[in-house]
Formats: structure tokens, C-alpha cells, sequence
């Protein structure tokens, strides 16, 4: 994966067309194959879905694996990357 940071959200380099979505609800950092994603003080908040439950994330390393909500929009992180290596 190449160095790069992107903006999630209803205005940002990843669109998410979600109205619970800030225009720019988090920044997501690709360095060196490491992901780190941070919460940009959005109205509705970043969560990590873990069993079924929503937990606050506010930043931190994140993995292909996990699913993350912005607002009320749930995503895999895998989409999230397919996503920004086509922008």
C-alpha cells in the first residue's frame, strides 16, 4: 500500500452519502502497510463493531479485519482501502 492520509466523510476523499456522517467525519493514515484511522470530532461519532456492539473509537491502529461504523454507516476497513486506492 502506498504512504498516503484520507479524509472519510460526506465531503472527503472516501465519500460515505450518509446524512449521520460528518463532511468530514475521520483520517485515515496508510503508513508503511499500517492503518491509523482518528475520529475528527465528528457529531456522531467513530465505533468499532465488535460482537454486534458499537464501540467509541476515538483513534488508534485499526486492521483489515475490523468493521467500523461512522454515524449510523457500517463498513469494513477492506472497503474503506479498496475505496481510497481508486481515488
Amino acid at each position: 500500500m502506498e504512504n498516503r492520509t484520507y479524509i472519510i466523510g460526506r465531503q472527503g476523499h472516501i465519500r460515505l452519502f450518509d446524512k449521520t456522517t460528518s463532511s468530514k467525519h475521520a483520517e485515515l493514515v496508510i503508513l508503511d502497510n499500517a492503518l491509523y484511522l482518528t475520529d475528527l470530532d465528528s457529531t456522531n461519532g467513530t465505533f468499532l463493531m465488535e460482537q454486534g456492539r458499537r464501540k467509541r473509537f476515538s483513534e488508534g491502529y485499526i486492521d483489515m479485519n475490523q468493521t467500523l461504523a461512522f454515524g449510523e454507516h457500517v463498513c469494513s476497513v477492506r472497503e474503506l482501502v479498496a475505496r481510497a486506492q481508486i481515488v
